[in-house]
């Protein structure tokens, strides 16, 4: 990973009972207590629908799945805020790519194609839904809808998605594979149907992206310099840690609130066996 890269944009849409713990520090859970424990039972635990206004300037994504359309809006948003253009003159910006860290993205295209077979009949399905049934959809859509040319990958990391995906997204830009990554992570509810048959269940729905840069990219303000680092263990007892669902989304209201830290700052997330993940800004 490089020794330093640069947060320079974000975009997110939040259940409002996760957007009360991210926005309030002291009501974040610790990383060993469970997401129902968390408190804000009476507020919504869904991403409530997207804005109007907002989907109004996305077209062609209306048939699309509910996941890649809160990705797309969030994703949009990052861009705009790096003051980062997709569609090159001459065609795709082969310098961006796109990092997605989900467990289940594709569980509602899957649900939509298997009430269709039973519907219609297996040879009457509409052909359109196959390509949303691989986890990759998101990653793949947003590149074609962005002209993104760089790779684009989709991390499934189970309860480490979000650290895993921000240290693949570090490792392109060290590898010159991409002079900018798009980080989305997407954590939704999956459709009923699925209860207590996926190992790995969104309690609190939340869709960020984040993007990185090897260099400044010259968006509003100076952004966050940051510095990835595996560490095995807490420095002291009263270093802040945060859940791996948690991390993007404090590094996105940081950067959006523009309270920057003037001095140095560091937070840890769980990285499963290996540790944590430090992130110094």
């Amino acid at each position: 990973m490089p020794q330093f890269i640069y947060l320079s944009g974000c975009g997110y849409y939040m259940a409002p009972s996760f957007a009360a713990i991210v926005e309030r520090p002291d009501s974040r859970p610790s990383a060993g207590d469970s997401a129902e424990d968390s408190g804000d039972e009476a507020l919504s635990s869904r991403i409530e629908d997207e804005p109007e206004e907002a989907a109004g300037g996305l077209k062609g994504l209306k048939r699309h799945s509910r996941a890649v359309r809160l990705a797309c809006l969030a994703i949009r948003e990052a861009l705009q805020m790096a003051s980062i253009s997709g569609h090159a003159p001459g065609g795709k910006r082969n310098d961006i790519g796109v990092v997605v860290g989900t467990n289940d993205a594709n569980l509602e295209a899957i649900d939509r194609l298997q009430q269709e077979a039973e519907t219609y009949g297996v040879n009457n399905t509409n052909p359109g839904l196959f390509p949303e049934n691989v986890l990759n959809v998101i990653a793949g859509q947003a590149s074609i809808y962005f002209g993104l040319g760089g790779p684009n990958v989709t991390i499934s990391g189970g309860d480490f998605s979000s650290v895993k995906s921000l240290q693949y997204a570090a490792d392109m830009l060290e590898s010159g594979s991409a002079s900018h990554v798009a980080v989305c992570i997407v954590r939704l509810q999956p459709p009923a149907v699925f209860e207590g048959s996926i190992r790995y269940r969104a309690a609190r729905e939340s869709v960020v992206a984040l993007v990185l840069s090897r260099q400044p990219s010259g968006g509003s303000g100076s952004g966050l310099k940051l510095r990835l680092e595996s560490v095995t263990d807490l420095p002291d007892a009263a270093a802040t840690r945060v859940t791996d669902e948690q991390l993007p989304a404090v590094l996105a209201v940081k950067l959006r609130s523009g309270e920057l830290p003037s001095g140095t700052s560091v937070i840890y997330a769980d990285a499963g066996p290996e540790g944590l993940l430090a992130v110094e800004f």
